[in-house]
């Protein structure tokens, strides 16, 4: 796991390892992943957001910043899951002892979980084979993560599923944002 801080105390200032193609209203952060898979982005607007410093791990992105015109601390986590429970789980546990650091702040959680809350919530098979996706034991380990860090899972606006396998056999929704009170 890698921490990097910014070098200056400026919010228009970011970071000396980041740049976005000339553009100083936004910032943002990379984090490759694994031989390009499971990359992620996170970016945002630095009139609203004030970076602060973040954590990279294997799987995720953790800004620390606070809210501009409110002035509240806050913590945006960009996750993209694997697909093994094993590797989930231990996740999960790393993301809960960040979140147990900093219980005060403002949290939100968002991106492609690849896990399911209930089994309503897949429709056809994944066709992934061994993948442990959708099983009783993932779900309840994903809500006991979502409510042993008291989060709230918001609601998602238009479609049902966020998931779709090319020939449409199968949909889930697995991607999602998930916040502190």
């Amino acid at each position: 796991m890698c921490v990097y801080k910014k070098r200056k105390q400026r919010c228009s200032q970011m970071p000396d390892v980041l740049h976005c193609g000339g553009d100083n209203r936004i910032g943002w952060i990379h984090n490759e992943g694994d031989n390009g898979g499971g990359s992620l982005l996170s970016m945002w607007y630095k009139e609203a957001f004030c970076y602060e410093s973040h954590v990279m791990g294997k799987r995720f992105i953790v800004i620390f910043g606070h809210h501009l015109s409110s002035t509240r601390r806050c913590v945006i986590v960009n996750i993209y899951y694997v697909c093994i429970l094993r590797d989930k789980k231990l996740l999960w546990e790393e993301l809960t002892n960040i979140k147990a650091a900093f219980q005060e702040l403002v949290w939100c959680f968002c991106g492609d979980f690849n896990t399911i809350r209930s089994r309503r919530k897949r429709k056809g098979s994944s066709g992934r084979g061994d993948i442990s996706c959708g099983h009783t034991s993932e779900i309840n380990g994903f809500n006991r993560f979502i409510e042993s860090n008291l989060l709230l899972d918001l609601p998602i606006v238009g479609k049902k599923y966020t998931w779709f396998k090319a020939n449409g056999s199968a949909k889930s929704r697995l991607d999602r944002v998930l916040v502190s009170e």
